[in-house]
Parts: structure tokens; C-alpha cells; sequence
């Protein structure tokens, strides 16, 4: 009988395990992970990963607790298991627990190895009530409500460290037109149809709400004004994009304004400046759409 090779053994194990796999170098970078890591966070291949922090990927609305606890394994040697946390992904605030130790080589620490658990389901069997108060029922994003949870975080890791933060307000043009032609049951599905584009678009370091009716808002931590031009770019480019929805070929076409909140340091101001860029977009559309 051949010898097994170790290598092709630790794979197998890695791909049978349950868990998100992930293994880093003393410095937080990535050095490798599983499969289910991968695939949890949307990853085409573990080279979108290698070399990287998780700040550095966006994950965390507040990446220090996460780098504190990985300093102190990586420093003192320390193990901690199943720490609370929350990481986003695909658009959606997730909840998790993270478990790590140090990864030792020749008897040094080289890096931490670790693993993370999904018990956003969990969380949410013992808090149904909520979670549902959360979740707007048509489309299953998060609604108003949650925003107004969620973006007071944005607000405090503003504070904290600086971090700088985008609001985006997306209302549908003429969105009456497709009820009043096709029906309210087949303008739902299309709200249903355009969120899903939204989670896909929005996914790396956003969070999408359902503000109300035809509106959306998404939060998104941003790193220069680049990135910001960017990211309303491609939600308008997605939204714009041809779908064919029940047989039929629809097109969808969007007004978006967006503020930032080191321009306001206020949250009322933050959505009121976003609110009225979007509604100036929406006057465009409208005087360009009567032109000859």
C-alpha cells in the first residue's frame, strides 16, 4: 500500500470540516484557508485572500477588536475560542464566532491558524421576534429599522478612529408606471429582482437596506473618493442592466446621491444630503427624459 500523502490528507480534512479554515502569517496577512471559507465569503480562489488583512478586505465595520485579539495569540501565544463577532458578507451583517491559536514552527510563532462559525441562525431562534422586526418581509434585505441600528456603529467608528463612511440613497425612477402597467404582485417581484443585484453589487464592505417603498440605502465604508465614484457607478450600472422578469423584458432605471459623513458629522444631515442629491438626479432624468 502506497504511503498517504500528508498534504493530500490535510486537504481532505480541510474540505470535510464544517468550519471557515483560515491560517495567517505574524504580520494578520493571509496565507491560506479552506474551501468554506472561500465560498462563505464569495471567493473565486484563495489568491484573492493571500497577502492580505481583514482590514484590508473590508469585512469588519470595526476591525480592531479583531486585530487586537489576533496580536495578543500571534504576541503572547494566547488561544481564544468561539469570540463573539460580526463580519459582513454579500451585503449582509453576519454574526460569527471566531476561534484561533498560534501557528508554531520549529517551536516560534509564525502566524495563527483559526476558524469561524455562522450562528446568525442561531442567534436569530433565540430572538425571532427581532430579528424579524429587523428583515423586511418582501425582499428578506434589512429595512429601516435595522439602518438605524446599524449606521449609529458607522457612526461610532467614525469617532473612534476616523474611519470615513458613505451613504447611498437609491430611489427607482417612475417605479408607478411598472404597478400601474403590470400590477402590484408583478412590481414586488421586480423590487425582489432589483435587491438581489443590489446584494450581488454591493457585497465587499456594504450593507444594503430597504429604506421604504421603491428606496434603498446602502452603507460603505470607503477609503478615498475614488472609491466612492466607483461603487455609484456600478449600482447605477447594475440597476440599469436589461432583466427579463416573468417572460417579460423590463428596464429599471435608478437615481442615486450619496454623502459622506466626514461632510456632515451628523446623521440626520448625512441622509438629508444624500436624500437631496438623489432627488436632483431624479430631476435630471426627468427634464432629459422631455427633451426633443
Amino acid at each position: 500500500m502506497d504511503t498517504l500523502n500528508l498534504v493530500d490528507v490535510f486537504d481532505n480534512i480541510l474540505c470535510l470540516l464544517p468550519l471557515g479554515v483560515f491560517w495567517k502569517d505574524k504580520e494578520r496577512r493571509f496565507l491560506g484557508a479552506n474551501q468554506m471559507f472561500l465560498d462563505y465569503y464569495g471567493l473565486s480562489s484563495v489568491d484573492d485572500i493571500i497577502g492580505k488583512t481583514d482590514e484590508d478586505m473590508g469585512w469588519h465595520i470595526d476591525p480592531e477588536p479583531y486585530r487586537s485579539v489576533e496580536l495578543k495569540v500571534i504576541n503572547n501565544g494566547e488561544s481564544v475560542m468561539d469570540v463573539p463577532g460580526q463580519c459582513i458578507v454579500k451585503g449582509k451583517v453576519r454574526d460569527i464566532t471566531a476561534s484561533k491559536k498560534p501557528l508554531y514552527s520549529n517551536g516560534e510563532i509564525v502566524g495563527l491558524v483559526g476558524y469561524f462559525v455562522d450562528v446568525t441562525e442561531q442567534l436569530a431562534d433565540h430572538n425571532r421576534l427581532n430579528t424579524l422586526s429587523l428583515t423586511d418581509e418582501l425582499t428578506g434585505v434589512l429595512n429601516r429599522r435595522a439602518f438605524s441600528d446599524i449606521v449609529v456603529k458607522y457612526e461610532e467608528q467614525f469617532h473612534k478612529d476616523g474611519s470615513d463612511f458613505a451613504l447611498f440613497m437609491i430611489d427607482l425612477d417612475d417605479f408607478k408606471s411598472i404597478n400601474d402597467s403590470y400590477g402590484h404582485e408583478f412590481g414586488n417581484i421586480v423590487l425582489q429582482s432589483i435587491c438581489k443585484t443590489l446584494t450581488v453589487t454591493a457585497a465587499d464592505n456594504s450593507v444594503l437596506f430597504r429604506y421604504g417603498g421603491d428606496e434603498f440605502v446602502i452603507l460603505h465604508q470607503i477609503k478615498d473618493m475614488s472609491d466612492v465614484e466607483k461603487t455609484s457607478k456600478r449600482i447605477m450600472a447594475a440597476i440599469d442592466s436589461p432583466r427579463n422578469i416573468e417572460g417579460s423584458n423590463i428596464s429599471i432605471h435608478a437615481s442615486i446621491g450619496y454623502a459622506l459623513f466626514s461632510e456632515t458629522t451628523y446623521l440626520s444631515s448625512l441622509i438629508e444630503t444624500a436624500d437631496m442629491r438623489m432627488y436632483e438626479m431624479k430631476k435630471r432624468h426627468k427634464a432629459n427624459k422631455h427633451l426633443p
